[in-house]
C-alpha cells in the first residue's frame, strides 16, 4: 500500500498553484437522453456551480451518440458540446475526447456516463490524486471504487481467470492486472496515446476491459483511489430492468471476442463451459427467456465455429459497422 497521498484541500489549492495548467477533462457521454435527466449532469453541475476549486479544475465535454444533434444545450456551467454524425459508442467518444485533451494540454481524463452519482467529495478526492500523481508518468489510471447496490464492481483484479476484488479500503498501485469499468476512471492522456486509444472494435461493450488489458501488457500501473466511492447503474447487474436482448447479444459477442484475441486456449475452454452454465442458470433467474437463448446460441456459436472463423466474422462485423 502507497502512502503519502495528502488529504488536506488547503493542499490541493497550493498544489493547484503549482500546476497551473493542470486542468482535468471530464467526459460524460450522452445517447438519447436529455441534459436534465442524465444524473451525471446534473451531480457535476451541482459540485462545479458550489465549489470554485473545482470549476477551475474541471472542464466540461458532453459527448453526444444521439441520432440527433440538440439546437441550444444548456447547462447551468460552462462546458462544451460535441455532437457525433455517426454513433462510434463509447470508444468513439472517448477517442475524439482525447484528441481534443491532447490538443488543448489537459494530462487526465475522468470518464463518465449519463448514469453515474459522482459527488463533489469524489470530484475533490480525484483531483488530489490526478495532482499528486501527475509526475508518476507509470501511473495510467485513477479508479475510484464504484459500487452498484451494495457490490463492489471496480476496480476487480484477474486472477486464476477470475475476477477477484481487492482488499477494501486500499489505497495505492493495484496489484496484477486491474480491471476497471469506464465511468468513474480518471486517464492519463499520454498513456491513452501509448496503447493506441480505445479499440474502435470494442466500441461499447468491453471497451474499457481493452484498455485496461492494453495498460497491463504495456506495464502501466492503475491507482486505487479506495477512498473515493461512486454509485452506478449497470445493465448487465439487472436484466430484469436495464438489460435488453439486443445489448445483451451484443456483450456476448464482445465477450467472446476478447476472449479469443487475448486470453489463452485453456480459458478460452473454461469460458464456453461458462456459457453453457450461464444458459441454464439464466432460463431459471430471468423472466425474460431470451438472455438465456442468447447465451445457448453463443455456446453453439463457439462449438461449431472455428476460432480464426469468429475473429474473421468479428473484424468483419466491426468493419461494417463503421
Amino acid at each position: 500500500m502507497d502512502s503519502g497521498i495528502e488529504t488536506s484541500e488547503t493542499r490541493i489549492l497550493f498544489q493547484l498553484m503549482e500546476h497551473r495548467a493542470m486542468q482535468i477533462l471530464a467526459v460524460v457521454v450522452c445517447y438519447k437522453k436529455l441534459f436534465e435527466e442524465s444524473e451525471t449532469l446534473q451531480c457535476l453541475c451541482e459540485a462545479l456551480a458550489a465549489e470554485p476549486e473545482l470549476a477551475a479544475a474541471y472542464k466540461l465535454l458532453v459527448w453526444d451518440n444521439s441520432p440527433e444533434q440538440l439546437s441550444s444545450p444548456r447547462l447551468p456551467v460552462p462546458f462544451t458540446y460535441r455532437h457525433s454524425e455517426q454513433n462510434l459508442g463509447v470508444s468513439g467518444a472517448y477517442n475524439s475526447a482525447q484528441q481534443i485533451a491532447t490538443e488543448q494540454g489537459y494530462p487526465w481524463m475522468l470518464l463518465l456516463d449519463q448514469d453515474t452519482k459522482i459527488s463533489r467529495e469524489v470530484l475533490f478526492t480525484m483531483l488530489r490524486y490526478g495532482t499528486n500523481l501527475l509526475a508518476r508518468k507509470e501511473i495510467a489510471a485513477i479508479a475510484p471504487t464504484v459500487r452498484v447496490g451494495h457490490i463492489v464492481v471496480s476496480p476487480k483484479r484477474q486472477l486464476y481467470m477470475r475476477n477477484r476484488n481487492y482488499p477494501a479500503g486500499e489505497c495505492g498501485v493495484a496489484a496484477g492486472e486491474a480491471i476497471a469499468i469506464n465511468s468513474g476512471c480518471m486517464l492519463r492522456v499520454e498513456a491513452l496515446r501509448t496503447i493506441g486509444g480505445f479499440s474502435p472494435e470494442f466500441w461499447l461493450d468491453y471497451s474499457d476491459m481493452y484498455v485496461f488489458h492494453m495498460f497491463f501488457r504495456h506495464d502501466l500501473k492503475v491507482w486505487r483511489a479506495a477512498d473515493a466511492t461512486i454509485e452506478h447503474k449497470m445493465s448487465i447487474m439487472d436484466y430484469d430492468h436495464l438489460m435488453t436482448p439486443w445489448r445483451y447479444t451484443n456483450f456476448s459477442m464482445a465477450e467472446t471476442a476478447f476472449h479469443d484475441l487475448y486470453r489463452d486456449r485453456f480459458e478460452n475452454a473454461l469460458q464456453t463451459l461458462r456459457l453453457f452454465a450461464r444458459a441454464i442458470k439464466q432460463r431459471f433467474k430471468y423472466e425474460n427467456p431470451e438472455f438465456s437463448r442468447i447465451a445457448w446460441r453463443q455456446w453453439l456459436y463457439r462449438v461449431k465455429t472455428s476460432k480464426r472463423q469468429r475473429l474473421t466474422n468479428w473484424q468483419a462485423n466491426s468493419t461494417g459497422r463503421k
